[in-house]
């Protein structure tokens, strides 16, 4: 990774997989392509789908190490 050039600060881009669209259709984890759990209820509005985090990061939260 390289350093922002001086003047300009470095902000990283949102995580892409964060929350997940869960649901009969969807499977478990799901379709985990959402960053904010907002972005995921939209998108599940009008759905029998609901929002989950995605496990990795749940466990991960949890004090879980992956291997």
């Amino acid at each position: 990774m390289t350093a922002a050039p001086r003047g300009r600060s470095f902000i990283p881009t949102a995580r892409q997989d964060v929350y997940c669209l869960q649901g009969r259709i969807w499977g478990y984890p799901g379709n985990c392509q959402f960053s904010t759990c907002d972005e995921c209820m939209t998108t599940a509005t009008g759905t029998l789908a609901y929002c989950g985090m995605n496990p990795i990061y749940a466990f991960r939260q949890q004090g879980g190490h992956l291997r």
